[in-house]
């Protein structure tokens, strides 16, 4: 007896000195997707691909985004992306106005105003009536 079963600790050392990310090709991290899919209860069983797959899907996403931003920065003459270039490039590609409907952004790129409390009769008055 040598004390190693088949599947035991070592076999399991063996299988995951490569992350799922890197043995999809992917950057995004699979593991990650994988506890949010789990995490958010969308279904009783999940494949073991599902989060595979959706880590690629956000991956390509993400990186049609960021050329499209990063085009037209450099034509704006900027080095950075900011949320304008992003905003610009959902409104510009016909395929990331699809997928975002454009109404993500309510208030047109600005800044979302704080809520005005609402002017209530003060408190001395109500209590001497």
């Amino acid at each position: 007896l040598s004390g190693s079963l088949p599947g035991g600790s070592e076999a399991r050392a063996k299988r995951s000195r490569f992350s799922r990310s890197s043995r999809a090709g992917l950057l995004f991290p699979v593991s990650r997707v994988d506890g949010q899919l789990r995490r958010g209860r969308f279904a009783g069983r999940l494949a073991a691909r599902a989060p595979v797959y959706l880590a690629a899907v956000l991956q390509c996403v993400t990186h049609k985004a960021l050329d499209v931003a990063g085009k037209i920065a450099k034509r704006s003459k900027k080095q950075r992306i900011a949320p304008a270039h992003l905003q610009l490039a959902a409104q510009k590609s016909s395929q990331l106005h699809k997928l975002l409907q454009a109404d993500i952004f309510g208030n047109h790129g600005r800044a979302v105003p704080k809520s005005r409390r609402v002017a209530s009769p003060s408190r001395k008055k109500a209590a001497s009536r």
